[in-house]
């Protein structure tokens, strides 16, 4: 991968900061799902709202602090995340409890508002087409690699001592806040670098795409089904499939390698872009994947089924990433509601699948997962139709 360019120059801070970013979030989160289980006995309901207290705080930060993300430096921003990040998982450690973790992760996952959002702006800016679609894809194959490591690092740490994962975590998220405080040679602050765009009377009509609408619902539909799998799932494979946190780290880890492989192949190939059928593709593949999990048992066909997932993740992910920023003139607000959707479609799958395998059954669960795909999907195809030719 080279980095010739002054756009690609900025990806040497872009994508290692996203990278361990992904680290510390993927770490964070099943790390602490472990430790409360092993010191309190945590039960799934209470995983289902742990995880939806991040993901409600981190929407909330979404709109919340975008007034002051818009205020200042991309770079001020996300150094302030990763550091209150890396100060909350710390404060954990010392005073451990069920109500200290809901603290720490409802905080740590309002101040990380400050980083994604702005990061995600930052780097489209100035870019469409093909160039847009390969940034977008760097990026998230930056992240998805840290989410590939970071579930079976936490297990592997984790059998050794349930509060060690959370310590790592924190401590990648205090090496991010040296990177990024200190990377100004990688990518100058926006209000000092030279316009990318040479005529900006164009560059000042918005040209957005109502694609983005249907992507958008996509993005939110296979995220519920993700939050399912990194917040209920471990507890499942913990007490009915009697798996060990290392075994449960590698399943989570092959959903990571796909989504990072469907990354790559998105990025390499534009035949996709502007098609409107194939923003409905995924979402009816997921569909399918999600009645197949109401089948299988055991922990090799889970491992192909949590691939599959991976790769429509990506799929979903892309378009959404892709329709939402390309003509639009603020990048970072495109990107609020990329996350906003994110992160609302993780609250219902931590809430909800976790409420359905506490008092009902895990079967449930993926009843529950479906009722919401449905109804998406025909929101998706009505959409779509809707739309006109091109974009």
């Amino acid at each position: 991968m080279k980095f010739a360019s002054t756009d690609d120059r900025r990806m040497l801070l872009f994508l290692p900061s996203a990278f361990t970013a992904s680290v510390g979030i993927g770490m964070s989160s099943l790390g602490m799902l472990f430790d409360l289980r092993a010191r309190f006995g945590l039960a799934p309901a209470t995983a289902g709202w742990l995880g939806a207290a991040w993901s409600i705080a981190y929407l909330a930060g979404c709109f919340l602090l975008r007034p002051v993300s818009r205020k200042l430096p991309p770079r001020i921003s996300m150094t302030i995340a990763n550091a209150v990040a890396a100060v909350l998982l710390a404060l954990y450690i010392v005073f451990p409890s069920i109500l200290a973790a809901f603290v720490a992760m409802s905080v740590y996952g309002f101040a990380i508002a400050l980083f994604w959002p702005p990061l995600m702006g930052w780097l489209s800016s100035g870019l469409e087409g093909n160039p847009l679609s390969k940034a977008n894809s760097r990026f998230s194959m930056s992240w998805s690699v840290g989410g590939i490591l970071s579930p079976y690092l936490a297990g592997l740490l984790a059998e050794r001592a349930s509060w060690i994962p959370i310590a790592a975590a924190s401590g990648f998220f205090a090496l991010n806040t040296v990177f990024i405080a200190t990377g100004r040679r990688f990518a100058a602050d926006p209000s000092v670098e030279p316009s990318r765009s040479p005529q900006p009377e164009v560059a000042a009509l918005d040209r957005s795409t109502v694609l983005r609408y249907p992507a958008w619902i996509g993005l939110f539909l296979v995220y519920v089904l993700s939050a399912i799998f990194a917040n209920i799932f471990p507890l499942y494979a913990k007490n009915d499939m009697n798996l060990g946190e290392a075994q449960i780290g590698f399943l989570l880890l092959i959903r990571a390698a796909a989504t990072a492989a469907g990354f790559w192949f998105f990025g390499r190939n534009g035949s996709w872009h502007f098609k409107r059928q194939l923003i409905v593709a995924p979402i009816a593949a997921t569909l399918v994947v999600n009645l197949l999990f109401l089948i299988v048992r055991g922990s090799v066909p889970f491992a192909v089924l949590l691939a599959c997932l991976g790769l429509l993740q990506s799929w979903a992910y892309t378009n959404s990433m892709f329709y939402g920023a390309s003509g639009a003139l603020d990048r970072e607000k495109r990107m609020n509601t990329h996350e906003s959707l994110l992160t609302f479609g993780q609250f219902i799958g931590s809430v909800g699948g976790g409420m359905a395998y506490q008092y009902s059954s895990w079967s449930t669960v993926f009843l529950f997962a479906g009722v919401l795909l449905v109804a998406g999907l025909a929101g998706q195809t009505i959409l779509v139709r809707k739309a006109a030719p091109g974009r």
